[in-house]
């Protein structure tokens, strides 16, 4: 596991800085100047592409955390990621991202203060908790292969009519929310497996499929 933790963390490092100014997003490092046709792209075709991916990417999340969440006898939590997670659709607008990612902090803290208090799980317990390790890790592996349709559309943003903006409202909030997410996310990770190692918890090989 710490070899998919490392590419993990080092991976996360392509999408962190490009949190920059978010919707000013004219020095983006890494974009380079603007291409002469760089104003007919199809910004509504690459926000359709990212959200897509980033739904895909938060869906595996919820899961990996309702199953963890299982493990630990958060019901609640666990009900609350996996409706979360159903009600997330491809063509998700801000509103509908802004509150899955707010769902998903609020379970993925109850999470890790659970594992503060959580001495002991019986065999299915722990097999539950490395099979949401597994999803968490696959998740935050889609996020990171993000970068191609994030760059795509941040690219085009930096440009955009004034008038344009809020029929893009979704993909600019994953532009400006996703590398704090990302960094978040491998923290919760992080957590998660130095859990495993401390109580003799076994983590599938399958956490590394994607890498």
């Amino acid at each position: 596991m710490s070899r998919l933790l490392a590419a993990i963390l080092v991976s996360a490092t392509i999408l962190t800085p490009l949190s920059a100014q978010a919707f000013g997003l004219g020095n983006i490092p890494g974009m380079g100047a603007q291409s002469d046709n760089a104003g007919s792209t199809d910004l509504s075709g690459a926000q359709d592409q990212l959200v897509k991916q980033y739904v895909s990417a938060a869906q595996s999340v919820f899961d990996g955390d309702a199953k963890m969440a299982d493990a630990l006898k958060l019901t609640t939590n666990a009900a609350s990621d996996r409706a979360a997670s159903a009600t997330l659709t491809e063509g998700a607008t801000k509103g509908a991202l802004s509150d899955a990612n707010k769902t998903a902090s609020e379970n993925s803290n109850a999470i890790a203060e659970a594992l503060k208090h959580t001495e002991n799980m019986d065999a299915p317990a722990k097999a539950q908790f490395a099979a949401g390790i597994v999803s968490l890790a696959q998740g935050v592996v889609k996020y990171v292969g993000l970068k191609g349709a994030f760059d795509s559309f941040a690219n085009g943003l930096s440009s955009v009519s004034p008038m344009m903006l809020p029929k893009l409202q979704s993909g600019a909030y994953i532009i400006s929310s996703l590398p704090s997410n990302l960094k978040t996310l491998t923290s919760s990770l992080k957590n998660a497996i130095a859990y495993a190692k401390s109580h003799d918890i076994a983590v599938p090989k399958d956490a590394t499929a994607g890498l």
